[in-house]
């Protein structure tokens, strides 16, 4: 059991466990709407927030599996030192647009923390909520990185593109 536990990542952990919450709080709200004719309209806005904090951290498993989105048909054709360098260049343009994106979204969260958009439901500031997406796109590049570092140390990886 506790290699079970121990064999997956902080990030599977924590998207599970985000996932679980949103299926949680929407069941809770249907019994409360159906069930008692009740609302808390703070159960679904938190729900979308989990939500989206839960794909970001897909996103980050994808990449650190190596299974995002991407052709590689016509890659696989080439020699393996080819497909490391190709594959190597496009993680690289992969990391250069993260980089933005990290950059971007910081100045977007210190901005959004010195005027702030308060949720009308949560009373929350929506930076906090926002922060996904400098966090994710860093997160994402190490894993990125941790990719590159393998190929380049251990070979190609035959990816298995099906679904588990």
């Amino acid at each position: 059991m506790l290699s079970v536990l121990r064999s997956r990542t902080v990030e599977e952990w924590l998207s599970a466990i985000l996932l679980t919450v949103v299926i949680a709080l929407l069941g809770f709200q249907v019994v409360l709407r159906f069930g008692f004719g009740r609302n808390l309209s703070w159960l679904e806005e938190v729900s979308r927030y989990f939500f989206v904090w839960a794909i970001y951290f897909g996103f980050v498993i994808a990449a650190e599996q190596n299974r995002h989105i991407r052709v590689t048909f016509h890659i696989s054709m080439l020699p393996e030192t080819t497909q490391k360098v190709v594959l190597t260049i496009a993680d690289m343009v992969w990391l250069a647009f993260n980089i933005v994106v990290i950059w971007q979204g910081g100045k977007m969260f210190y901005e959004s923390m010195q005027f702030p958009y308060i949720s009308q439901t949560t009373g929350i500031n929506l930076a906090w909520v926002q922060l996904i997406v400098p966090l994710g796109m860093l997160f994402i590049s190490v894993r990125v990185i941790e990719c590159i570092v393998k190929r380049w140390k251990y070979g190609l990886i035959k990816i298995d593109t099906r679904v588990d």
